[in-house]
């Protein structure tokens, strides 16, 4: 005959809902950490492809005595010019810059078209933060980051209109203006061209599908939500180079300036953005730690404007 002694001792429904109780607890206080930890390795390895984007950039200027630029007359990206310089190789030689981005030829038989490569999402070009475009499918090569031309107020309008300086004054130019053509008769910039300092000076931020009210227009996707343009293949504004003009992660405005806000950097990193300088260092800016004058002279390469060295 078994006796009281000897009965195993289960737990009460009260002690269970204690347990449970604590241990939800304890779940919710290691949550935020991780989140934590987890968003701090991914804005190290977004750091760590903004350098080797500099590294890219400055690795062209070596072999051609100067600096990409923004785009090419049909409409590849700096990006694309420096594929060999990114361990991209399989993809740069290619890739035909003469052709478009759209361009499906095949002309060497080898199953590989502009438009198949530039569908590819590469790592290099991609943030672990970011969120992938509402629409997927309308860019499937989408991209985190983009070159700038400048501190043009509107990265879509040619040099001198809509209030934009009468060249790229940026480490990066266009070789075709704004979004609808026109030469801008620049070529590419020199590192010496730059008398502001490399280490002042911005050569590539974040860009994204931050944006919660541009929309699709046309096509398939009419009216739904568009978010951004980013793609690392396609040499045109927002899509692979933008500018200071605007202060980064302006988000929301009005319908009049989306486009503005569109060319303008941002990031899904809380509290800031990542850019690469044209010395090749990689620094993160904070959300309203710089003032709009500090942040548009570090867009423009000759200025001579005198930044402090505790602005950013």
């Amino acid at each position: 005959m078994r006796t009281h002694a000897n009965a195993k001792k289960a737990f009460t429904l009260i002690e269970l809902l204690v347990v449970i109780a604590i241990v939800a607890i304890l779940i919710g206080l290691l949550l935020p950490a991780v989140q934590k930890v987890r968003e701090a390795a991914a804005r190290v390895s977004c750091t760590n492809n903004l350098k080797q984007i500099g590294l890219a950039l400055h690795t062209f200027h070596d072999a051609n005595n100067r600096l990409p630029t923004a785009n090419t007359p049909a409409f590849g990206s700096g990006f694309t010019s420096t594929l060999p310089y990114l361990e991209q190789e399989n993809i740069g030689r290619r890739y035909n810059p003469a052709l478009s981005p759209t361009d499906a030829t095949d002309a060497d038989g080898d199953g590989q078209t502009n438009l198949s490569l530039g569908s590819a999402r590469l790592k290099t070009f991609t943030c672990p933060s970011m969120v992938a475009p509402p629409q997927p499918a309308a860019f499937p090569g989408w991209a985190s980051y983009a070159l700038s031309i400048g501190n043009q107020p509107n990265p879509f309008f040619p040099p001198g209109a809509g209030g934009n300086p009468a060249y790229d004054n940026g480490p990066i130019v266009r070789l075709i203006g704004g979004g609808s053509g026109g030469s801008t008769g620049q070529q590419g910039v020199t590192l010496l061209a730059i008398t502001d300092g490399t280490s002042n000076t911005i050569l590539a931020g974040e860009m994204g599908f931050q944006l919660r009210d541009y929309n699709f227009s046309s096509g398939p996707y009419a009216g739904q939500l568009r978010g951004g343009n980013t793609q690392w293949v396609w040499g045109y504004a927002s899509y692979s180079f933008g500018s200071t003009g605007v202060m980064f992660n302006t988000t929301v405005g009005t319908p009049a300036d989306v486009t503005a806000r569109l060319g303008a950097f941002r990031s899904d990193h809380s509290g800031g953005a990542n850019f690469a300088y044209s010395d090749g260092s990689v620094r993160f800016l904070a959300n309203g730690r710089i003032d709009p004058p500090t942040y548009r002279a570090l867009g423009s390469r000759d200025g001579g404007e005198v930044i402090s060295g505790n602005a950013f």
